[in-house]
């Protein structure tokens, strides 16, 4: 009962629009020290898109869609449900493997000042503890 008068409360209150402020979509990048000879090799072998990644990515949304639509919309077979999943998990690691193959052609195109930059700023965006000498435990 409760429940019913707040819905009609809400659907007889007019309602209040307010214009939100947008939405920053992209944050910024940060920029990473490199030296202008490894800005130009980074700058080279990321202008060039790869096709696939982005097959990738249109597959990916077009299969959530079509989970999210399946989901909403009882009965869910379970089995058409598993084959979407399953098939998301394959295209995610096929995305994980492809840009984990470019980060290595870029490392290994750089030079080696640059090279411990860009490890030292992939080591930060995971923000995994490291281990300073002699801070192990000892039993």
């Amino acid at each position: 009962m409760i429940l019913t008068l707040m819905l009609v409360a809400a659907v007889a209150s007019p309602a209040v629009t307010t214009k939100a402020p947008p939405v920053q979509l992209v944050e910024s990048a940060k920029r990473i020290p490199m030296s202008d000879e490894g800005r130009a090799i980074a700058a080279k072998m990321y202008s060039t898109p790869d096709s696939r990644t982005a097959q990738i990515t249109s597959d990916l949304v077009a299969l959530r869609t079509e989970r999210a639509q399946m989901i909403v919309t009882p009965p869910v077979d379970i089995d058409r449900l598993e084959a979407l999943l399953r098939k998301e998990e394959a295209l995610t690691a096929e995305a994980r493997v492809r840009a984990d193959d470019r980060l290595l052609v870029l490392l290994r195109a750089l030079p080696e000042a640059d090279r411990a930059i860009m490890l030292q700023n992939l080591l930060n965006a995971q923000k995994v503890p490291v281990a300073k000498p002699g801070s192990m435990p000892t039993r």
